[in-house]
């Protein structure tokens, strides 16, 4: 169990999988930071109850929210890097081991894990809006990005607080982290992971997300400042 990479998980209303997901990050992590963001059901106690370290936020703001503030609890332990992952159980950690082996192997300091090897797999939906908006983030970042939706990815510590603050406060925070990190001349690394769209519901909304995902992305192009 390593002690150097801390695990960062956003979570509302999850308390059906938010145990699970942890107890099986914490096979491979020592430190697991979970945020609460404001969710009605047991989602914190149960974060804790699997060995979490757990702040809970009074009120539903946003992923990108909840994100930030997990980070920067996570990032007071001084760890090397940060694996950020989600706690609807659509992320598993039992691919953290080629995440670790890449980061091991200096693969990228920005490691994002794809589903695209398991393409078919994926709801039309999800599968079209994601390649859109991947092609998107290509084309803004100058890095052919596989899967710019995806969560779960392993972030050097010093490239994070470069990245810090994060202005977004929904789903466009995973879209902000690629444009800021390109623009700061990180080196980008993609891991293959599992494709599960099972657990608890998303509450991501394919076509309307992406369209707000894909304006903010052209407002951040031209206004970051790296």
């Amino acid at each position: 169990m390593r002690s150097d990479i801390v695990a960062v998980i956003p979570a509302y209303n999850c308390a059906a999988t938010v145990g699970e997901v942890t107890r099986g990050v914490r096979h491979h992590l020592d430190r697991v930071v979970v945020v609460d963001d404001g969710s009605g059901d047991a989602t914190a106690a149960a974060a804790e109850a699997a060995g979490a370290v757990v702040s809970r936020l009074e009120r539903n703001q946003g992923k990108g929210a909840a994100l930030l503030h997990g980070i920067e609890l996570a990032l007071d332990s001084d760890p090397v890097a940060l694996l950020l992952l989600d706690a609807d159980g659509q992320h598993d950690p039992a691919d953290i081991p080629g995440f670790l082996a890449a980061w091991d192997a200096g693969a990228g300091d920005l490691l994002i894990g794809t589903r695209m090897g398991t393409a078919d797999t994926i709801p039309r939906a999800r599968y079209w809006t994601n390649r859109i908006g991947s092609r998107i983030l290509s084309w803004m970042t100058g890095w052919d990005v596989e899967d710019s939706q995806s969560g779960y990815r392993l972030i050097a510590a010093p490239l994070m607080r470069r990245l810090l603050p994060f202005d977004s406060r929904g789903y466009a925070v995973e879209s902000e982290m690629l444009i800021k990190a390109a623009n700061r001349r990180a080196h980008l690394g993609q891991v293959p992971i599992r494709t599960i769209y099972e657990g608890n519901p998303s509450h991501y909304k394919p076509l309307l997300d992406t369209v707000r995902i894909s304006l903010w992305s052209i407002y951040l192009k031209a206004f970051d400042e790296a």
